[in-house]
C-alpha cells in the first residue's frame, strides 16, 4: 500500500509541474506595440516599362526592424499591390474599404520580412500606375496600435 501511495505522489507532483509550466506559457506577456518607425514597407520593382502582353512581377516587402516577434492582424493580403489607369486610380484608404472582410494573421520574426507578389500582363498601351500598401493592427499586453505604409508611386509605362 505504501508503494501506490509514493506513485499517486510521484504523479501528482508530476502533474502539478506539468499545469504550473503550462499556466506560465500560456500566459506569457505580450510585447507592446513598437512605434511607427518599427516597420518599412518598400516596393522592388525592375521594370517601369513593359511591353505589351509581357508579364512582370512585381514585389513589396514589409520589414520588421525589431527586436521582437509580432503577430499582424489584417485583411485578408498583409500587403496589397495594384497596377490601375490612372483614371481608375482610387486611394488606398478607398482600396482598403473594397477589401475582404476576412481577418487573417500572420507572424513576422525578430528583423524578419514578408513578402508579396503582384504578376501584371498589360493588356493595353499606355501610363498605368503600381501601387502598395500594408495596413494591420498589433495587440500588445495593454493596448493595441493600428499601422499603415504606403510606397510611393510608380509611372509604368505600357509600350
Amino acid at each position: 500500500m505504501k508503494k501506490n501511495s509514493s506513485i499517486f505522489k510521484l504523479v501528482s507532483f508530476i502533474l502539478a509541474v506539468i499545469s504550473i509550466t503550462f499556466v506560465f506559457t500560456s500566459c506569457e506577456a505580450k510585447p507592446e506595440p513598437p512605434e511607427d518607425k518599427a516597420f518599412s514597407l518598400i516596393m522592388d520593382f525592375s521594370q517601369t516599362t513593359v511591353k505589351l502582353g509581357e508579364k512582370v512581377t512585381y514585389r513589396a516587402i514589409l520589414t520588421n526592424s525589431e527586436h521582437e516577434s509580432y503577430t499582424l492582424t489584417h485583411p485578408a493580403d498583409l500587403i496589397h499591390i495594384y497596377v490601375v489607369k490612372p483614371e481608375n486610380y482610387i486611394d488606398p484608404e478607398s482600396h482598403m474599404a473594397l477589401s475582404d472582410a476576412v481577418i487573417s494573421e500572420t507572424s513576422i520574426a525578430p528583423h524578419g520580412q514578408v513578402e508579396a507578389f503582384y504578376d501584371f500582363v498589360p493588356t493595353e498601351k499606355g501610363e498605368y500606375i503600381l501601387k502598395a500598401y500594408s495596413s494591420f493592427t498589433i495587440d500588445g499586453k495593454d493596448k493595441t496600435k493600428e499601422y499603415f505604409y504606403e510606397c510611393d508611386e510608380m509611372t509604368i509605362t505600357v509600350v
